[in-house]
C-alpha cells in the first residue's frame, strides 16, 4: 500500500515539474561566433541594413511574449546572429509554435 502511495506521489510531482518547464528554442542553421546583442524585428522590411538569414528558430508558444522573445534572442546569440525576425505563430492552443529567422548583418 505504501508503495502505491509513493508511486502516485512521484507521478504527481513529476507532472507538476514538467508543467512548469520553460520551452526551449530550437535552431537549424549555420553557427558563427557568439554575439552580445540581438536586434528584434517583426517584419523583414524593418531591417535597415543588408543581412543574410543564417538559420531558423522555433519555440513552443507561450502567452508571455517577453519570455518568448528572450528565449529566441538568447538562442540566436549563441548561434552568432545579430538579429531575429519574428514572423509567424502557427498552430493552435497547446500545439502553437512561434517561428523566427536568425540574421547576420553584411559587413
Amino acid at each position: 500500500m505504501k508503495t502505491l502511495k509513493l508511486r502516485y506521489l512521484i507521478i504527481a510531482f513529476t507532472l507538476f515539474l514538467t508543467s512548469c518547464a520553460v520551452p526551449a528554442a530550437v535552431y537549424l542553421g549555420d553557427t558563427y561566433p557568439v554575439t552580445d546583442n540581438i536586434d528584434v524585428y517583426y517584419d523583414a522590411k524593418d531591417v535597415k541594413q543588408d543581412y543574410k538569414v543564417i538559420g531558423h528558430l522555433a519555440i513552443a508558444y507561450t502567452e508571455d511574449s517577453a519570455v518568448a522573445k528572450k528565449l529566441l534572442s538568447d538562442k540566436a546569440k549563441t548561434q552568432g546572429a545579430n538579429g531575429i525576425i519574428i514572423f509567424q505563430v502557427e498552430g493552435n492552443n497547446a500545439n502553437a509554435t512561434i517561428r523566427a529567422d536568425a540574421i547576420k548583418y553584411s559587413k
